[in-house]
């Protein structure tokens, strides 16, 4: 299985190094291609790394893997349909809710003290960012200020969650799935600037390599905690 899991390893890279390329030589079908891949080999390395011991944590986390496929594969079509981007945000506003719920249940198992209760305020500079991020939006929203403002709240959410796990996991775990939901969150402000105020240069590759390197983070994080319980 370790064999596997290395082959599966390069094939990710490979793929997202495809990806990258497919936004900064501009290539749609190599886009096509690599894109939905990403999650794909995700979601199966995640599998065999934590098969043997398949709890509740590991399916939740499962499942976020694959609603982000999904999401990666809607938001493909956007410029063909503007209805594809409300389906893609609809596909990982799940995610994050599924990620949280996961974290959430990290600390949910844990005898020792949830670091908020120490620490409430540890909380603030995420939601300051979640309504910074929203004011600077607001103007250029319209009928879609609502399902952004919920789209934002959970993901502020899922990375405060990920924060909660600290002290109640491992140490390695705990840094990985943080600074991984920290970089998805930088990911998808950036893509909510490049959409709503102004367009961003290799606005693609900006936006998808931070993406990218959250989730194989928030993976190899995951795998970390179902290994180690």
């Amino acid at each position: 299985m370790r064999r596997s899991s290395n082959i599966l390893t390069v094939v990710f890279v490979v793929v997202s190094i495809g990806e990258v390329l497919s936004h900064l030589m501009q290539v749609e079908i190599l886009h096509l291609i690599f894109k939905p891949l990403l999650l794909i080999v995700i979601s199966v390395l995640f599998y065999l790394e934590t098969k043997s011991n398949y709890t509740s944590f590991a399916k939740l986390m499962q499942a976020g893997f694959l609603l982000a496929w999904l999401g990666d594969v809607l938001l493909m079509f956007v410029e063909r349909d503007p209805m594809f981007f409300m389906l893609g945000l609809g596909a990982f506003l799940t995610t994050h809710i599924l990620y949280a719920l996961a974290f959430k249940k990290s600390v949910s198992n844990s005898e020792s003290t949830a670091y908020l209760k120490k620490s409430p305020m540890a909380a603030a500079p995420f939601v300051l960012l979640g309504g910074v991020l929203l004011y600077m939006l607001y103007p250029n929203l319209n009928e879609l200020l609502i399902p952004v403002f919920i789209y934002t709240a959970v993901i502020v959410t899922m990375v405060i969650c990920a924060l909660n796990r600290r002290g109640r996991v491992s140490d390695l775990s705990y840094k990985l799935i943080y600074y991984g939901a920290l970089v998805f969150m930088l990911s998808d402000s950036l893509l909510a600037v490049n959409k709503f105020m102004n367009p961003i240069p290799y606005s693609g590759v900006f936006i998808m390599v931070p993406y990218i390197v959250a989730q194989f983070m928030i993976m190899k994080g995951s795998i970390v905690q179902v290994n180690q319980s």
